[in-house]
């Protein structure tokens, strides 16, 4: 029961999901000024408490619409594997509980930043994802907050032109993502209700915006060594070269495969992401 217990809350916390946010925060806090120390992770798990709190949240409000998908309605609300009272309850004490440790451990800009992500991914985005099909737009900058809020905790300045890069790149790096995901559930999103991109572009059209928008993520990470974010040369070569296979994956995968197979966009451009990351840890300790 009890292990039963840790996989709905699990699953109601979008963990894969909130380690990933928490983890963008910690990669710009680490190349932020910060000298680090154990204390200076202690906002890091306010992020990931409050992404964690926000991904219950968010499933408190959307379970009507889980409900008629096939690819969420084992989420833990639709299945009545949880009530809703207990959903809720389960998404404020995450909510509280990472928005006091950032009130408590970090600066005041970085716990508006997190206050102002939750208004607008919970608020804002989710409102919008039932009325257009490009909510995915502005709902691409909850993943890019987080850059923000890990630079400033760790010391950095809100407009440092490292962090806004970075942010930058996190944005255009989402993009291809939600419309991977329109071209293979965008039927079970329109019969639940949403509006969806198919409705407006064919199936062509869509794999050519998916493609320019890989093109822009993989242009903008170039530039890590031209803003001198990545200082230590093979690490940034390593990124080019890492970019070049993904751009090859994607092109193959959206213009020539017989069959599209999206787990396997979705892992190279996942792992490409977390090697970026890695990267920039990395250069913070080995830079010449």
């Amino acid at each position: 029961m009890q292990t039963s217990g840790f996989r709905i809350i699990l699953s109601l916390t979008r963990f894969p999901v909130s380690l990933a946010v928490a983890f963008t925060a910690f990669t710009a806090m680490v190349i932020s000024p910060v000298h680090l120390t154990l204390a200076s992770l202690i906002p890091v798990a306010g992020i990931f408490m409050l992404a964690s709190g926000a991904s219950a949240f968010n499933q408190y409000q959307e379970w009507p619409f889980d409900e008629k998908m096939e690819r969420t309605r084992k989420r833990p609300v639709p299945s009545r594997r949880i009530s809703t009272a207990e959903a809720l309850r389960i998404s404020m004490i995450f909510i509280v509980g990472g928005m006091l440790i950032l009130l408590y451990y970090a600066p005041p800009v970085c716990f508006i930043l997190g206050f102002a992500n939750l208004i607008w991914y919970n608020g804002v985005y989710t409102y919008l994802k039932r009325k257009t099909a490009f909510a995915v737009v502005p709902g691409a900058l909850t993943g890019a907050i987080p850059i923000f809020m890990g630079w400033t905790a760790g010391g950095g300045s809100l407009l440092a032109p490292e962090a806004l890069f970075l942010a930058f790149f996190l944005f255009l790096w989402q993009m291809p993502h939600f419309w991977l995901l329109t071209l293979k559930y965008g039927h079970e999103y329109r019969n639940a209700g949403f509006p969806v991109l198919t409705d407006f572009f064919n199936v062509s059209q869509i794999k050519t915006i998916i493609m320019c928008w890989m093109i822009a993520s993989s242009g903008a990470s170039f530039m890590l060594v031209y803003f001198k974010i990545l200082h230590y040369p093979f690490l940034g070569y390593a990124v080019v070269g890492l970019n070049i296979v993904l751009l090859l994956i994607m092109a193959y995968q959206l213009f020539m495969a017989a069959v599209m197979r999206y787990r396997l966009i979705f892992i190279a451009a996942n792992l490409f992401m977390l090697i970026v990351m890695l990267a920039l840890i990395s250069d913070r300790f080995i830079k010449p």
